[in-house]
């Protein structure tokens, strides 16, 4: 990695995000090698700076918020490190809000972080609120949801009723929220944040067309980059070779490909779910709603889950090796039952997956 200053970023690149606030104190938490492809200008408002070397350096960046808040302060915080996004505790972040962008995955690179600063400076936050709202509200009026892959004609039916753990991302942030940006995406999990239990399941039946991007997460620092980055290019070959999964509650029980003689993303998937048959179970469903995050990256992009479409997700860090997002453009959603009728769910949003076709 280049250690010569490629990026310029400074605060009001970031007062959407912020939802016009930036606070006292812009404070910008940057690993070394991070730190050192960035150029920070100055602004309105003050810019302080944390060095952030990995978990040891929690305790102080904790203490560092602590020290502007008891000053009578507030902050934005940018957390942007070549490390794993760690959480912090309620009474941490008073009077802060935090947004991070994370290479724990791949490699940081300068584009991925244009590509970032484009995508958080590019989003309508407030329209996202209103697209929030319309789902939570879709989601309550509707019995199920049907999802189409109609090139295919394949068709399942999610009983999202019966799901439990609903988690939203939308708007801007505000002061003692914290997430990995960029925002836009809806998402049920099959047990609370944090759990993992192969007993548990989403009733989800039918068959699913897989179409799209990978996004692979690893788990821990034991598995390495080189390793993540095998995983992904495994499965890369989604988008031109699309697969078809059967599910029965939640559980895939086949993979086959969607066309004849393009059968490397189904082969590398049934491989992944024979070598560790917990990835079987569909760990999440989530659903992205950012426009801007079209189109579709190239790469082991973090936000390309955030891209309009369904992703389902596989495994969970700590529990399994890695947590691996299958991102596909080629389902409809239809929500069944809104008011005696059926409703296209990213019609009705105005966000619209942009499709890949197998050129078949």
């Amino acid at each position: 990695m280049s250690t010569a200053p490629s990026v310029t970023i400074s605060p009001e690149q970031f007062r959407k995000v912020f939802g016009g606030d930036l606070g006292d104190v812009f404070l910008l938490v940057t690993s070394p090698g991070v730190r050192n492809a960035l150029i920070v200008e100055n602004s309105a408002t003050p810019v302080q700076e944390y060095n952030w070397t990995g978990q040891e350096s929690r305790a102080g960046l904790i203490a560092e918020m602590a020290a502007i808040r008891e000053s009578g302060r507030r902050a934005s915080v940018l957390w942007i490190a070549d490390d794993e996004f760690v959480h912090f505790e309620d009474e941490d972040l008073v009077g802060m809000a935090m947004g991070a962008f994370s290479s724990f995955s791949a490699p940081f690179s300068v584009e991925t972080l244009r590509n970032n600063i484009r995508v958080v400076t590019d989003v309508d936050y407030e329209r996202e609120l209103g697209i929030e709202e319309e789902f939570l509200t879709l989601l309550d009026q509707a019995d199920d949801m049907l999802f189409l892959g109609r090139e295919f004609g394949t068709e399942a039916v999610f009983q999202h009723q019966l799901s439990e753990h609903w988690f939203s991302l939308h708007g801007p942030l505000l002061p003692g929220q914290q997430v990995v940006l960029p925002t836009g995406e809806l998402s049920s999990l099959v047990n609370a944040s944090g759990e993992f239990e192969l007993h548990t399941h989403f009733k989800l039946d039918g068959e699913i067309t897989l179409q799209g991007a990978p996004i692979v997460h690893r788990g821990e620092h034991t598995t390495s980059l080189a390793e993540t980055e095998q995983v992904y290019r495994d499965l890369v070959s989604m988008a031109d070779q699309p697969a078809i999964i059967s599910l029965a509650e939640g559980r895939i029980t086949a993979v086959r490909p969607a066309v004849a003689g393009r059968t490397e993303f189904a082969t590398n998937l049934e491989k992944l779910l024979a070598a560790d048959d917990r990835y079987a179970k569909l760990h999440e469903i989530g659903f992205g709603t950012n426009t801007s995050c079209s189109p579709l990256q190239p790469s082991n992009y973090f936000a390309n889950e955030r891209h309009p479409g369904v992703h389902l997700g596989l495994g969970l860090g700590t529990f399994t090796q890695y947590h691996i997002d299958l991102m596909s453009t080629a389902i409809d959603v239809v929500m069944r039952g809104v008011e005696g009728k059926d409703v296209e769910l990213f019609q009705a949003l105005r966000v619209l997956p942009e499709r890949i076709t197998a050129g078949v």
